[in-house]
C-alpha cells in the first residue's frame, strides 16, 4: 500500500505544474511522502522517495522528449529522481524538529539541482506552484522560501493536524498582505511580436529567413509607436551583422514602426554562435548588446559530449555556444532593464545579480522546439514566480507562445494565443524598490538547513 501511497504522493506534486496547475497538490503530495517516510529505515525511504521522484519527473519533463525521442527524457529524468532521492538520506521523526529539517533538507536539494551538475537544472521547484495561493510571501522569501513554508506545512499537519491547517489558511488569506507593493516611478509601453514559426521542432531554424520575415510581417500590426517593440529569442536566427538582407529587413522594420527594437538574434564567428539580445535604437544604431551567459546544457551546449552522442545520435545536432561573461543593461529613456533569455529565469541567485539595476524585465524565449508540450506553459509559471518574486513586470515574448504581460504580482495581465502570430501592447509598470527576496542569496537557506540539522541532532542526543 506505501509503494502505491508513495507514486500518488509523486503525482500530486507534478499536479501542481502545467498542463494541470493544481497548487494544492504539491501540499497533499508532501503530505503523503513525510508520513510514509516517518520511521522509516534508510533503505525505506529511498525506496519511497525514489518512486515519488519516478512519478513526479517522468511526466513533469515529457516535453523533453519532444522530437528527440525517450532517451534524453529518460536520462534527465534519472538524474532528477538521483538528486531527489537524497531526501531519504536524514531519518523522520514524529517532532517539529524532523519537520523543520524536512522543509530545509527539500528546499536545499531543490537549490542544488538548481546548481549541478552541468550547470544544474532547477526546472520543477515547488516555490514554481503557489503564486496563486502566497502571492504576498514571494517577495519576502523568493522561490526557495516559498518551497520551504509549502514542505513545512504540509509534514507539520501530519504531526499538529488541525492546528497546522489552521495555521497555514491564515497565512494564506493573509499573504496578499504581508507586502505592500511599490510605487511604479514610470511607465513603459511595449509591442511583444509573437511571429511563430514555419515548423515546429528542432528544425524550426533551418528557415531562418523565413522566421525573420514572419516577425517582421508581424510587425506591421503595431500602429501605436511604442516606447519598445520586442521580438522573442531566435527571432533573427541570422547574424543581422554579416548578413545584409537581415540587417535592411530588421532597419525596414525600426523605420516603418518608428520604434526601437529588441531583437532576439544569433550571431556566428569562428569560436561558434552566441545567444544574444540586441537594442537597436531608431536610427537603426545598437544602443546595448546582451550575450546569454546561462547556456542550457545538451541544449545550446553538450557536455560529455562523446557520451551523450554515443547514448544518442541526435546530440551530434547541438552546437556549442558560447557564452556571455557578463550583465548588459538596456535602457528606453530613463528606464534600465535586463533581458533574461530562456532558461535563464531558473538559477536565483544568476537573476539577483543581474536583475537589481532592473526597473522591469523582458523575458526572451523559443518554444518551438518542444512543440505542443506543457513546457511553454511550465516556463511562464516559473516566470511569474520570478515576477512575485523580484516584484517586476516581466514582458514575455516568444516565438510561438506564451507571449505575456506578467504583473509585479505574478499575475498574468494579458497574453496571446499560443502558435497564433500576433502583437501584444502592454503598458509596463517600472519599479525601482528591491524586494527582500532579492537580497537573500542560496546560502540563506543552506544555513537553514545546517541549523535544522544541528538542532534535530540536539533533539535526538537528548532523547
Amino acid at each position: 500500500m506505501e509503494l502505491v501511497a508513495s507514486l500518488l504522493a509523486g503525482a500530486l506534486i507534478w499536479s501542481g505544474f502545467a498542463p494541470i496547475e493544481f497548487p494544492l497538490g504539491p501540499f497533499l503530495g508532501i503530505f503523503i511522502l513525510f508520513r510514509i517516510l516517518l520511521d522509516k529505515s534508510i533503505g525505506g525511504r529511498f525506496l519511497y522517495v525514489s518512486l515519488s521522484g519516478l512519478a513526479f519527473f517522468l511526466p513533469l519533463l515529457h516535453w523533453s522528449s519532444s522530437y528527440v525521442g525517450w532517451i534524453p527524457w529518460i536520462s534527465l529524468t534519472l538524474l532528477q529522481v538521483l538528486l531527489f532521492s537524497s531526501l531519504a538520506l536524514l531519518p523522520i521523526r514524529r517532532n517539529l524538529s524532523s519537520v523543520f529539517l524536512f522543509a530545509a533538507s527539500f528546499t536545499v536539494i531543490e537549490i542544488l539541482r538548481m546548481k549541478g551538475p552541468f550547470g544544474g537544472f532547477g526546472w520543477g521547484r515547488i516555490g514554481h506552484t503557489q503564486v496563486d495561493v502566497l502571492p504576498g510571501m514571494y517577495s519576502l522569501v523568493g522561490v526557495a522560501g516559498i518551497s520551504f513554508i509549502t514542505v513545512f506545512f504540509s509534514a507539520l499537519i501530519v504531526i499538529f493536524k488541525v492546528r497546522s491547517l489552521l495555521s497555514f489558511l491564515i497565512i494564506s488569506v493573509l499573504s496578499p498582505f504581508f507586502v505592500t507593493p511599490s510605487t511604479a516611478i514610470a511607465q513603459v509601453d511595449i509591442a511583444a511580436v509573437q511571429g511563430g514559426v514555419d515548423e515546429l521542432g528542432l528544425d524550426y531554424n533551418q528557415r531562418a529567413l523565413s522566421v525573420l520575415k514572419r516577425h517582421a510581417q508581424t510587425s506591421s500590426a503595431v500602429v501605436n509607436k511604442p516606447d519598445l517593440i520586442i521580438w522573442p529569442e531566435n527571432a533573427s536566427d541570422i547574424d543581422p551583422f554579416q548578413n545584409a538582407q537581415a540587417k535592411e529587413i530588421i532597419g525596414e522594420v525600426i523605420e516603418g514602426t518608428e520604434a526601437p527594437l529588441l531583437v532576439g538574434a544569433v550571431l556566428r564567428d569562428s569560436l561558434g554562435p552566441k545567444n544574444v539580445s540586441i537594442l537597436f535604437a531608431k536610427d537603426q544604431s545598437v544602443e546595448s548588446l546582451y550575450i546569454k551567459q546561462d547556456l542550457a546544457p545538451f541544449g545550446e551546449y553538450m557536455p560529455i559530449r562523446r557520451i551523450a552522442e554515443f547514448i544518442t545520435p541526435e546530440a551530434k545536432r547541438v552546437t556549442d555556444f558560447q557564452s556571455g561573461e557578463r550583465w548588459v543593461s538596456h535602457r528606453i529613456g530613463g528606464s534600465i532593464f535586463n533581458s533574461v533569455i530562456c532558461f535563464e529565469v531558473l538559477d536565483d541567485d544568476f537573476l539577483r545579480t543581474g536583475l537589481k539595476d532592473s526597473v522591469f524585465v523582458v523575458a526572451q524565449t523559443n518554444n518551438a522546439t518542444f512543440g505542443r508540450s506543457p513546457q511553454a506553459q511550465q516556463q511562464l509559471q516559473i516566470i511569474r514566480a520570478r515576477a512575485a518574486e523580484f516584484q517586476r513586470d516581466f514582458a514575455v515574448v516568444s516565438t510561438t507562445g506564451f507571449t505575456a504581460h506578467v504583473a509585479s504580482n505574478g499575475s498574468v495581465v494579458e497574453s496571446l494565443e499560443q502558435f497564433e502570430p500576433g502583437v501584444l501592447d502592454m503598458t509596463i509598470e517600472a519599479r525601482n524598490d528591491r524586494s527582500l527576496a532579492s537580497k537573500i542569496g542560496s546560502w540563506f537557506w543552506v544555513a537553514v538547513f545546517l541549523l535544522s540539522l544541528l538542532v534535530n541532532r540536539r533533539s535526538v542526543l537528548r532523547r
